[in-house]
């Protein structure tokens, strides 16, 4: 999943020209509607009635999310008598396609796609706003997971899943969850060998995807007003500045180069049992089903700074594409796929934790400690900045996390520098 992430971001900047071009002057009116002019099932409005005669296509990723869509397909089709066909289109890929698809008429009426390319869909008139759930979304969503799928306050997306990272641990090496950073500097005093590879704790030191949790832990930030505004740029923040100090003096109890701590490197140590503890996401589980030790998830440890560290997320949705002939059976088709019912359904077939309020205390989740401990994590988790500025972060500040890391550059000056980068490559790509 980190690397999924990490490659639909680098995808969104590759895109942005693209979708602006979409929207020029002269396009067909979407759906033959005005944006904002979408009636049905708004909070003040009827219930949403799926269009005489619609006909639905759905296009999502291959694998149990796919297989999941399939289901739900023909309990709706039982219910609403409106048939739907699944496509399997890779979701990081729905956003491009829809830029041609989408005019021509062919496009997907439902669609999944990476929560980071929203801002892309948006600007280029792609996605209709979700005005299908009422307030009883903003009452059962969790925050971070609406604050995913809204852009420029305005909400578009149909959550299905939320994706962060916790804390990964070797029952055999740690007999119990260290509550706090401290802890697992103070077992590395005893534990570490790197003569033979065995350290503490290892993560990508230098992605900004999970090195993000310890410059946010201390208030640090991306971009301003909840990753929505690209015109305040944090990176080089003071409370930035000081997570970064802190990140930096752990290569005490992990003395390897950025370059040398990527993610096949982090599984086979852990899977090795060298490792006593990972940072990373559910999608290591598949990685670790033939390993011959018990292994636990926990949140991430608390800092020295008494706060949780606050990962980034990503969030899982349906979107309704604007060039739909049915946008009322579409908008009732993403709500009924992620309703509570449903979405405990599909947690069954695809482990993805459901980013419900209410199903924080459902046995389903709660019975099953890894997926409770993701879940926790997720609470205090941000989800990744939409906007297409975001495009332009990753490599400034991956390399920049590299200087912190392996040289021992002054985090204020290499983030300065970062931020700088940053600004010229927005200029450039506007």
């Amino acid at each position: 999943m980190s690397k999924r992430c990490f490659i639909s971001a680098v995808l969104v900047l590759c895109l942005s020209s693209s979708l602006l071009t979409a929207c020029g002057e002269g396009r067909p009116s979407p759906s033959g509607q005005e944006p904002g002019n979408e009636a049905e099932g708004s909070a003040n409005a009827e219930p949403l009635k799926p269009e005489q005669g619609a006909q639905l296509l759905v296009w999502e990723s291959k694998g149990p999310e796919l297989d999941y869509l399939k289901v739900v397909a023909e309990s709706f089709e039982k219910d609403y008598g409106v048939k739907v066909k699944v496509e399997p289109v890779p979701a990081i890929d729905t956003v491009k396609k829809l830029t041609t698809d989408g005019p021509a008429g062919i496009g997907a009426d439902v669609f999944s796609a990476p929560h980071d390319q929203l801002g892309n869909a948006v600007t280029a008139g792609l996605v209709l706003e979700n005005d299908a759930s009422g307030d009883s979304m903003k009452n059962e969503v969790m925050s971070s997971a609406l604050a995913g799928v809204t852009y420029k306050d305005v909400l578009y997306g149909f959550p299905t899943a939320i994706d962060t990272y916790a804390l990964f641990y070797n029952k055999s090496l740690m007999d119990k969850a260290p509550k706090t950073y401290d802890d697992i500097v103070k077992f590395a005093e005893t534990y570490n060998d790197p003569k033979t590879k065995k350290f503490a704790l290892m993560w990508d030191v230098g992605q900004l995807y999970q090195s993000y949790s310890f410059l946010a832990g201390y208030g640090g930030y991306v971009f301003g007003n909840q990753g929505t505004n690209p015109n305040d740029i944090g990176l080089n923040s003071a409370k930035t500045v000081e997570g970064a100090k802190y990140l930096q003096s752990l290569k005490k109890i992990l003395p390897l180069n950025a370059g040398d701590i990527n993610d096949n490197i982090i599984t086979g140590f852990f899977q090795e049992g060298k490792t006593a503890a990972v940072i990373n996401g559910s999608w290591l589980m598949a990685s670790l089903s033939k390993v011959n030790f018990d292994y636990g998830v926990a949140p991430l440890p608390l800092l020295p700074n008494g706060e949780h560290p606050v990962s980034f997320s990503g969030i899982r949705a349906l979107y309704v594409n604007s060039y739909t002939k049915y946008p009322a059976a579409a908008k009732l088709f993403a709500s009924y796929a992620t309703s509570k019912d449903n979405l405990i359904k599909r947690f069954k077939m695809t482990t993805q934790l459901p980013p419900r309020k209410d199903l924080m205390d459902d046995p389903i989740i709660t019975q099953d400690p890894k997926a409770a401990a993701f879940l926790e994590q997720a609470k205090y988790s941000t989800p990744m900045p939409s906007i297409p500025e975001m495009g332009n972060v990753w490599v400034p500040a991956g390399a920049a996390l590299a200087a912190i890391w392996n040289d021992g550059q002054d985090p204020a000056a290499v983030l300065t520098t970062a931020v700088e980068q940053i600004k010229t490559a927005m200029k450039t790509t506007k």
